[in-house]
């Protein structure tokens, strides 16, 4: 089986969390992988010392002379970089040494299962564990998605056939992206499951809340929860939908606040 793993990384990410994350991919306890360095434009000098002293047999590196955006640089590294499986991964995340082998069983055991995401725990800037974020089984993730994102996008692993099936990440998203994806999945009633075990520690940063809160992000979020409402006659969850929309354009600090308290 080939395994590819995407991690891409471009400005503003620091080298601490990079080679956590990094490390985190190349202690796995599945180690017959390749992993693909997708560097996205300029990034910083330390990080960009780093990749090039690497001298693990198992990593390749893709480098965008430009920022063209995590939609498009990802579509660029799967057609690139033919796999039977493709796992994602932030570069201010870290895998449960475990996250392949688990992941990789719930593929051998159905054949029809096409995307697997997993649970996580969220940390702080200083690795801090805040909260265990649970995910929605594969019967309920249909409704789940109308509202909100069924997937931790650096968790899940994909299948080939599912780009096939469903096409590539919408290089016009350039936030919610993968919302977008699984929204386009969903419809096509595509196979998906998440594993109920936090198998990647995924970092609640200042970086998350600056995207959370941008307006684009915002518009596409309610693109696809108006999408997926047409399509499923998801009327009753307007009010919700709106509610959190409204959230978003609310100051920082109190997002944080609803985030830690209101869930």
């Amino acid at each position: 089986m080939n395994v590819k793993v995407l991690l891409p990384v471009s400005s503003g990410d620091r080298l601490k969390y990079f080679k956590l994350a990094l490390n985190s991919i190349l202690t796995q306890t599945f180690s017959d992988f390749d992993v693909i360095i997708c560097i996205d434009g300029i990034i910083s000098e330390d990080i960009d010392l780093y990749i090039n002293s690497l001298g693990d047999r198992r990593i390749m590196i893709m480098r965008n002379e430009t920022n063209i955006g995590l939609a498009a640089t990802l579509n660029k590294a799967i057609r690139s970089y033919p796999a039977d499986i493709y796992f994602r991964m932030d570069s201010d995340d870290i895998c449960n040494r475990r996250r392949f082998e688990r992941t990789l069983e719930e593929f051998e055991n159905d054949e029809e299962l096409m995307i697997v995401g997993t649970e996580c725990i969220e940390i702080n800037d200083d690795g801090t564990e805040i909260y265990y974020k649970k995910m929605p089984f594969q019967a309920q993730i249909k409704k789940w998605a109308i509202s909100r994102n069924p997937f931790i996008h650096p968790s899940v692993a994909l299948r080939k056939e599912f780009f096939d099936t469903v096409g590539y990440y919408n290089e016009s998203f350039k936030k919610s992206q993968d919302y977008e994806l699984w929204s386009r999945a969903i419809v096509k009633n595509v196979k998906m499951n998440n594993i109920h075990e936090p198998l990647i520690w995924f970092r609640v940063s200042n970086k998350f809340w600056i995207n959370r809160t941008l307006r684009s992000n915002i518009r596409n979020e309610l693109k696809v929860s108006f999408f997926l409402i047409k399509k499923f006659n998801g009327y009753i969850y307007l009010p919700k939908i709106l509610m959190k929309a409204l959230l978003r354009f609310m100051p920082v600090w109190f997002n944080k606040l609803m985030y830690k308290y209101g869930r």
